[in-house]
């Protein structure tokens, strides 16, 4: 163990469990080594700015106020990472370039990563060849599965809470030496009655009257008044709650005016953002914790034994993680603020049942051992995995697995016959592959491979085909004659890629047929009747002949026209073929080209076609995405950077929810993208049509002001969103999108928040005209349930133009305090009157969804008028969709890599 050194834990600033996690980390290496600098460093800092804080606020925004998009957003997250070839495929808030001079810059002995977002950027630093020499460890700060197994295959270890992920991970084919069950580091106050009695007494609260903490981490996430108000409807006797708001001033001042009106029986004692040790000795002080689902806050209450009660405020992960914990029996589960009062007084009259929760909880507890992640970050000992000097290359060493991997892949995908579609490969990264552009095509009948060997010589070869199995075909080191050239005759994925089209079902007979032919061409090549030609007997010619004896025959009109045969097109051809025989089964699998492979030729390309010239140029042209039949693919054979084992990996896996008993969270239907934004649109845009022109004449306080970011940043954010996963519908207009958005952002960034000068308040809304155009006319889907979106936008046109009209220029200065509509200026006729909506919106799909919405809308008003979205009077005033202004205070100074070395974060503010 090493006793010098340096070593940066990466942390993300979105939520506390991420810090907490790293610090605890942090302590414990400068306990076992004080001599190791230790560098914390937020992840998120690499973030362009203009993109963190839209990201941060959208985060918020969608977590808090749209349930539906995020649990959408986070299935299609999982599913997307668990279908990409590779993670470096996936969109990336972190620049790697950024990421990898930081590290380069310090070049420490380890880096650790307490969030799954860094973890991935240090994989595909080390995907491309970088960081070989530095140990990457990865502490899983949650309770689920996802894609995540993927991310622990391209580092050296990842740190497990709970022994069910690992199973999970060893599932998904993880080796189990890359996989530590560690357990939530956590920091566990020593518990005793004094420490009690102090805590409490600090508080003025007492000792013999029982005591809730409610806490929604760091953010002051949930509904905190709901749940008050319920456990206080059902308390009979003597109560105290310590309310935890962190950063959420809103949350503070709401409970602040309840407290008044409590009975004298119940004493309520709301707090800002507390320290880690702080909060520690709140919650062992404690009779029953309620919080939200995140990972470290419950981690910390079953380390400490405290009873706890788990709020759905979060969608996604936290669900996922809700489900374990009440698989493991550690926490009770709330689907609602009135469900959560209920739980309370439940378990406060049932001693059994806290007695098992405690049990539960202490065998979690026992499973705490943040040394085994010190014991990582300090081994000088370990040495990551590098390729070989000699791997992949002829006659050097092999990947590893071979047949294992192929045998599993028999199993999973069974077939009598593949066609294998090589990629065209070079000694030098080309755009056009001068030697072969075109690739190469091989069928496989039964065991045996039968492809054309374009520089067999009769004098020394004894045949034309070669005669190999899959696993020489695709990963052999050893020539199977004397004319060949490796990976480009046989080891292909040592130099290229290859895609396997595997079907099942052809008769015995017909594959006879196609072996008797083989046969057929090897004799003519043995008689010189017939020899390789690039023009008329090429490797697709040979396994078009071969196919056609077993009846496969599928001749296009280049080969009527007597133009060469091309790969691409006779692949396409026959998949097309097999897939309308419905007595076959097919699968589409790829066969990775093996990183760190040190073979002479190891730059792979599509493989192009003359008979589709415009696809083929696209692919030469343009760094484009992968092509659509890459795509198809629903398994790959595939290695990682360093480890020479082959993984089969399953692209189309149906990630599958956390189980659990409690039907709040399984009896909810998992809905598509485009049915959760539009179920969130609803609601959110409904309230914002009803709100009275009168209320929005405020817009000239400053109040108002802060309503109008809330109106422009929601623009911004629902335009990146639907940006962001435009992809999935596959338009083919979306880079205008793209683009409209990019300059969006722009002038987005260029609105002072103090000034809000009007030329750029303009400038950002005619963008949002603009976006909001084409996002009507190229992606929406028609139906009254979209009516509301450009009626949103004309509402906030209409606003802009008016305060353009009437606000008054002064000093040289073009500012813009307020928004000022005349209502007499336009007249309501109609439903438009009825529902208090602006003339632009009064067109027949608006009123028709307005009708449509009257009935669900209700309940979400109630709901969000907590945080200003709703219609009343004073919820728009200072109304913020992200908590207030309160300073993050840490219990010790953390060491950042930056130019400071120990920076205040007093002066840090997050969203």
């Amino acid at each position: 163990m090493s006793t010098t050194g340096k070593v940066v834990i990466f942390y993300s600033s979105i939520g506390y469990g991420h810090i907490s996690a790293a610090q605890s980390i942090q302590d414990e290496i400068r306990r076992q080594s004080p001599a190791t600098r230790v560098l914390m460093q937020d992840i998120r800092t690499f973030m362009h700015p203009v993109w963190r804080r839209v990201d941060e606020r959208l985060y918020w925004f969608v977590a808090n106020h749209l349930p539906e998009c995020f649990e959408s957003l986070f299935r299609t997250m999982q599913a997307r990472g668990s279908r990409v070839a590779s993670l470096s495929m996936l969109p990336n808030d972190y620049p790697e370039e950024s990421v990898s001079a930081y590290l380069t810059a310090q070049r420490p002995d380890a880096v650790l990563a307490s969030h799954y977002g860094a973890a991935q950027v240090l994989g595909t630093l080390r995907e491309k060849g970088l960081l070989s020499d530095t140990r990457i460890g990865w502490l899983h700060t949650d309770f689920f599965e996802g894609y995540f197994p993927r991310i622990s295959k391209r580092i050296d270890r990842t740190f497990l809470a709970h022994p069910e992920l690992k199973t999970r991970w060893l599932a998904a084919g993880v080796p189990a030496d890359k996989i530590v069950t560690s357990g939530m580091p956590v920091r566990i106050p020593a518990a005793s009655a004094d420490a009690r009695r102090a805590t409490l007494q600090g508080l003025g609260l007492s000792l013999e009257v029982p005591t809730l903490l409610l806490t929604g981490g760091k953010e002051g996430a949930g509904d905190y008044l709901g749940v008050v108000e319920s456990i206080v409807r059902r308390r009979p006797g003597r109560l105290q709650i310590i309310a935890v708001c962190g950063t959420n001033t809103r949350q503070y001042e709401a409970l602040a005016d309840l407290r008044e009106r409590l009975p004298d029986t119940v004493t309520l004692k709301p707090l800002g953002l507390l320290p880690r040790s702080e909060m520690a000795s709140c919650m062992a002080a404690t009779d029953i914790l309620v919080t939200k689902a995140g990972g470290m806050t419950p981690a910390e209450a079953f380390a400490l034994g405290v009873p706890t009660v788990l709020l759905d405020v979060i969608s996604g992960h936290e669900r996922e993680n809700a489900a374990l914990f009440l698989r493991q029996g550690l926490a009770r589960f709330a689907a609602s603020a009135d469900d959560a009062g209920r739980s309370v007084m439940e378990l406060l009259g049932d001693p059994a049942e806290r007695e098992a929760m405690l049990r539960a909880q202490q065998e979690f507890r026992q499973g705490i051992d943040i040394a085994s992640i010190v014991r990582f970050a300090l081994d000088d000992g370990f040495r990551p995995g590098r390729p070989l000097p000699g791997y992949g290359v002829e006659n050097g060493a092999p990947v590893q697995g071979i047949d294992q991997a192929l045998a599993q892949l028999d199993s999973e995908a069974p077939a009598e016959v593949e066609l294998l579609l090589s990629y065209a490969t070079s000694k030098t990264p080309q755009r056009v592959v001068l030697e072969n552009p075109f690739g190469h095509l091989a069928v496989r009948i039964g065991d045996t491979v039968y492809s054309a060997n374009y520089i067999a010589d009769p004098s020394v070869d004894p045949n034309f085909l070669q005669h190999v199995s899959l696993a020489d075909y695709l990963y052999g080191i050893h020539r199977p004659s004397r004319s060949q050239v490796h990976t480009n005759t046989y080891g292909m994925a040592y130099g290229r890629e290859t895609l396997g089209l595997r079907v099942q079902g052809i008769p015995a007979e017909r594959r006879a047929a196609m072996v008797a032919e083989a046969h057929r061409i090897e004799n003519g090549f043995r008689d010189a009747s017939l020899r390789w030609s690039r023009s008329d007997l090429n490797c697709a010619d040979v396994v078009a002949r071969i196919l056609a004896a077993g009846g496969y025959d599928d001749r296009s009109l280049y080969d009527r026209a007597g133009l060469p045969s091309m790969p691409l097109d006779l692949f396409e051809r026959m998949r097309a073929h097999f897939e309308a025989d419905t007595s076959l089964r097919e699968e589409l699998v790829a066969y990775r080209l093996l990183p760190g492979t040190q073979a002479s030729y190891r730059f792979s390309r599509f493989p192009l076609s003359v008979g589709q010239p415009l696809r083929s140029m696209a692919r030469v042209l343009s760094d484009a995405p992968r092509d659509a039949l890459e795509q198809a693919a629903t398994r790959q054979v595939t290695g990682y950077f360093g480890d020479r084992r082959l993984y089969v990996e399953n692209l189309r896996a149906c990630w599958p929810a956390s189980e659990s008993a409690h039907s709040s969270l399984t009896s909810r239907p998992h809905l598509a993208l485009a049915q959760a934004i539009r179920a969130d649109l609803r609601r959110l845009l409904a309230v914002y049509v009803k709100l009275p022109l009168k209320r929005i004449e405020r817009l000239g306080s400053f109040p108002a002001a802060q309503e109008f970011h809330r109106l422009a940043d929601r623009g911004l954010q629902l335009a990146r969103l639907a940006t962001e996963h435009v992809e999935d519908d596959l338009h083919p207009r979306t880079d205008r999108l793209r683009a409209l958005f990019t300059r969006l952002v722009e002038d987005y960034g260029r609105i002072n928040p103090q000034r809000l000068e009007s030329r750029h308040v303009r400038s950002y809304l005619a963008r949002l005209r603009a976006f909001e155009s084409t996002l009507g006319r190229e992606l929406v889907p028609t139906g009254t349930a979209w009516a509301l979106l450009p009626a949103w936008w004309h509402r906030i046109a209409a606003l802009a133009r008016t305060s353009a009209r009437s606000h008054p220029r002064s000093g040289g200065t073009s500012g813009f305090s307020g928004m000022r509509v005349d209502p007499g200026e336009v007249e309501l006729n109609g439903d438009a009157k009825e529902h208090g909506a602006h003339p632009l919106e009064a067109d027949p799909a608006a009123r028709l969804t307005l009708g449509d919405l009257e009935k669900p809308i209700q309940g979400f008003q109630e709901a969000v008028s907590l945080v200003g979205l709703g219609p009343g009077g004073e919820a728009l005033k200072g109304a913020s969709d992200q908590p207030g202004d309160v300073p993050h205070r840490l219990e010790t100074p953390m060491t950042v890599a930056t130019d400071h070395e120990a920076p205040d974060f007093s002066q840090f503010h997050y969203h």
